[in-house]
């Protein structure tokens, strides 16, 4: 086997190996095209560990805060309407080479993956865009801004848009998918009529109404129980009392809700049987102090959406005991300056907020259950200590307020880039429900009545 030693005779043996291996290619025309492979675009498909199939990633060296609060809201928002677990990590920046083997990923930010730099040449000023390639859902804006833009864009008319089959939500996304958008100021966005107000994940099919209870402390406990409906399904609780109902409760009946005013015994629905009926819902209660108006009752309210709880008081307490519930934190003690220390500060909605007017009602308090937002009646004097306050708010962010003698205008806020909106009475009750039945009609309404309100004020 000396010849072999030959190294011409080795690379001619070598050459005719690679010719008999191409043989096949020759014959057929060199038509070396592959088919392009078929991806699952499910968002909510399981691995085999039982989380999404997806992951989100996002820049792991100096990854900007916007960009990070737009990873983690499109984690939870993920997590809370597909009902299985998104996990989420760095690019690791090394990443580029094996690109084509990574999982399914939805890229956020300017990330390292070869999807995303592809894109960022494509962008300029405030644009941004939300692209599927290939395995990849890639979300980048050429501004930080702007990424946080193209997240809630998704979020909202990707996210929340998908459907119910066999009753288990599922989302998906063509694999042709393109959207390009570019982030609008607060001003421009509240003079358009566009918000991007939080909705629920389900809309009202069945409706069960209730009687607005005469006691404070029960309009607290059935408001959060409202809230908390809206987000465990299609069937939602509807307050009764003295407004706007009737016509609130028609346009619902006009988009496919039943309207259920008893229960299965032919009895009104009450306080106490919704607990009863809603009880392997819940986690519990939250206990707050019996003034449902001091800071103690703010947190429990601020609370309610992430324990998946209700709030009480003592006053009630029996109430929710009866329907089997027991209690899973007391906030009798606590103010607002202990609710900043915890980690379900962290957690809230940074593109919104709510500013009530305690002594009036107990108003918007199901939207705030629902949307995981913070609620805060600022009661001191100080005008900047009050704009502080809601300084952890996203540029962009809106705070919802009622009116009360001590307006503060749109501009009030303007210096930390929060579009305040001031709500007409007939918004106060049932805006949970309302927004997850037809949102963008609702904010529409809300923009245009509360400017028009500013509007008048100032004049």
């Amino acid at each position: 086997m000396k010849w072999f030693q030959n190294k011409n005779i080795k690379s001619l043996c070598l050459v005719g190996l690679c010719l008999v291996l191409l043989l096949p290619l020759l014959l057929t025309g060199c038509d070396m095209t592959a088919e392009q492979p078929v991806y699952d675009t499910r968002l909510n498909f399981l691995s085999s560990s039982g989380v999404s199939i997806y992951r989100i990633v996002h820049p792991e060296e100096n990854c900007p805060n916007a960009v990070m609060e737009a990873a983690e809201e499109l984690q939870a928002v993920m997590q809370e309407v597909l009902g299985v677990e998104v996990a989420m990590t760095g690019d690791r920046g090394a990443a580029n080479a094996p690109d084509q083997f990574q999982p399914y990923e939805i890229l956020v930010g300017e990330t390292a993956r070869t999807a995303t730099q592809e894109i960022l040449p494509e962008l300029d000023g405030e644009e941004f865009i939300v692209r599927v390639m290939g395995h990849k859902i890639v979300i980048v804006g050429a501004s930080n801004r702007a990424t946080y833009a193209g997240v809630r864009y998704f979020i909202e008319n990707v996210i929340r848009a998908g459907t119910v089959e066999d009753e288990r939500p599922v989302v998906k996304i063509a694999t042709d998918y393109a959207y390009e958008g570019k982030y609008v100021s607060p001003k421009e966005e509240a003079v358009a009529g566009n918000t991007t107000l939080p909705v629920a994940p389900y809309r009202p099919m069945v409706l069960y109404t209730v009687a607005q209870p005469e006691k404070m402390c029960d309009r607290v406990t059935l408001a959060t129980l409202q809230g908390l409906s809206t987000l465990y399904g299609s069937e939602q609780v509807f307050v009764l009392s003295e407004g706007n109902e009737e016509g609130q409760l028609s346009a619902l009946v006009a988009q496919g809700a039943t309207v259920m005013d008893h229960n299965d015994a032919e009895q009104p629905w009450t306080l106490g049987r919704l607990l009863n009926y809603y009880s392997d819902h819940l986690s519990g209660y939250i206990l707050c102090a019996d003034d449902v108006t001091s800071e103690s009752a703010e947190i429990a309210i601020n609370l309610a959406h992430y324990l998946g709880a209700v709030v009480v008081t003592s006053q009630n307490e029996e109430v929710a005991q009866a329907a089997g519930l027991s209690c899973v934190l007391d906030v009798t003690d606590k103010d607002d300056a202990w609710l900043r220390t915890t980690p379900y500060f962290a957690k809230m909605s940074k593109v919104l907020a709510v500013e009530p007017h305690m002594e009036e009602d107990v108003a918007l308090v199901d939207y705030v259950v629902m949307a995981g937002c913070y609620y805060h009646d600022y009661r001191g004097g100080d005008e900047y200590m009050h704009i502080q306050s809601f300084k952890f708010l996203n540029e962009g962010a809106y705070l919802l307020r009622l009116p009360d003698d001590d307006v503060h205008h749109i501009i009030t806020f303007e210096s930390i880039g929060v579009v305040e909106l001031t709500l007409h009475k007939a918004y106060w009750k049932n805006i949970s429900v309302m927004m997850s039945a037809d949102a963008k009609k609702v904010e529409k309404l809300l923009i245009e009545d509360s400017l028009t309100m500013s509007s008048e004020t100032e004049t």
